[in-house]
């Protein structure tokens, strides 16, 4: 059988890789290489570097995780392969000129991790209130999750009824989330108060966070070896239904060159893309995919110091800059405190929404995606999606990080593509297990 897989992220190169076990499968991708690794940089070394070493490959966006929310990409890494290996990822927090006001540090042993302030770190009053918020949101929310009285509760319902501390919501929790989920202060506001309270509730505070030891191109690299054929620069301009030349049905996929019939089309790509590639979608498909919204997202790699706290004992891998002018947190990741082949390079930064761009001359790569938003209008989309892909005689299958629940990572997006690899063999029926062999036992 023939399947075809539109979109090289990790979530098209996770389902290819599953389905090639068993099917002819080809993956369309269209950059010049596969989507999850098309924006990685190479960050020249100085002298002194190891022999034979000019430069890093540094993922971008960079691509941490912690075990207790992924499970599903645990599993896929372990399957493949693919080493990790703990970082740190404690934050500091500034205001507009780079006076931290807020700084909390990992204690690391292994793979545990326990956050913890010095005592300077709460020395004002407005970082003791931080910290009695998130003693009290943490016990309110996780208390709340258990119960089951989140369900259909914004975290702005939440925040407006547990009368936590502002400097805390505002200098704190709302910056976190939306460093996490690269959106809004607003659109943080917006998420559904169990998603938050599960993502913090995974042991986000107890384990370490991890990489893969040689980033994602490693991970891109065993995905491929697995995939029957791989299509780089694959100007796939749309795909219908239609019938093969003995009249089986079949999915159409059209391209520069030509078309080409698959028995399954997996549609990889964001939900806007699909909806523009997916000509015949049903109303109630291309209703569903119209659910999830999306922002844009700019990432710069660059050598400014600028972007990091006024003083370098103040940096932290991970520094937020929030200010009232600002719809959204600043976040500079200092990658020499990630990458451990960067540690002792000159300083290398990372900026995921930049309010100001950084010189020129000190501009590594830059990179532009969107990200999409999860709120009530995206559950209802993605409720109505799942109904939708469990349907008998489906041929068309969306994919990604938002087509599952949970804040739209690398989780979602394997567990999406991992459950649409075991949707396609039950609609062939394939009963055998092993074919999926990164799904939850």
């Amino acid at each position: 059988m023939k399947i075809a897989v539109v979109g090289g992220g990790i979530a098209g190169l996770a389902c290819a890789w599953m389905l090639s076990r068993r099917y002819a499968v080809t993956l369309f991708e269209r950059h010049a290489q596969p989507g999850f690794v098309a924006s990685s940089v190479a960050v020249p070394l100085s002298e002194g570097s190891p022999a034979g070493t000019t430069s890093v490959r540094v993922d971008v966006p960079l691509r941490v995780f912690y075990p207790g929310y992924y499970p599903t990409l645990m599993r896929l890494y372990a399957a493949l392969g693919v080493a990790t290996e703990p970082v740190s990822y404690a934050t500091t927090f500034m205001g507009a000129a780079g006076q931290p006001y807020f700084r909390w540090r990992n204690l690391r042993l292994g793979g545990f991790s326990m956050p913890y302030v010095l005592p300077r770190d709460v020395a004002g009053p407005r970082a003791r209130r931080i910290v009695q918020g998130a003693l009290r949101f943490n016990h309110q929310s996780r208390a709340a999750l258990a119960r089951g009285e989140l369900a259909g509760r914004s975290l702005r319902d939440f925040l407006a009824a547990g009368a936590f501390p502002a400097d805390y919501v505002q200098g704190l929790l709302l910056p976190a989330l939306a460093t996490i989920a690269t959106c809004t202060t607003e659109d943080a506001l917006d998420y559904p108060a169990d998603v938050v309270a599960g993502y913090m509730a995974a042991g986000l505070a107890r384990q370490s966070v991890r990489r893969a030891v040689l980033g994602a191109d490693a991970v891109a690299v065993r995905l491929l070896a697995g995939i029957t054929q791989v299509v780089c620069s694959a100007g796939v301009q749309g795909l219908h239904h239609a019938r093969a030349r003995d009249g089986r049905p079949a999915v159409r996929v059209m391209r520069e060159g030509g078309a080409q019939d698959f028995e399954h089309v997996v549609l990889a790509t964001q939900a806007n893309q699909a909806l523009a590639l997916w000509q015949d979608a049903s109303a109630p498909d291309r209703a569903a995919l119209q659910g999830f919204a999306y922002r844009p997202l700019q990432v710069v790699m660059h050598t400014d110091a600028s972007f990091m706290p006024a003083q370098p004992r103040d940096w932290s891998p991970v520094n937020a800059r929030v200010a009232d002018t600002l719809d959204r947190p600043e976040t500079t990741i200092w990658v020499n405190a990630v990458q451990p082949a960067l540690r002792h390079a000159p300083p290398v930064f990372q900026t995921v929404h930049p309010q100001r761009q950084p010189r020129e001359a000190l501009v590594i790569g830059r990179a532009q995606f969107e990200r999409p938003l999860v709120n009530a209008q995206s559950q209802r989309a993605l409720a109505a999606l799942q109904v939708l892909q469990a349907q008998p005689g489906r041929r068309v299958w969306l994919c990604g990080s938002y087509a599952h629940s949970g804040v739209p990572l690398l989780e979602s997006a394997v567990r999406s593509a991992t459950e649409v690899a075991r949707a396609i063999e039950a609609c062939e029926g394939v009963r055998q297990p092993g074919l999926v062999a990164v799904s939850s036992a």
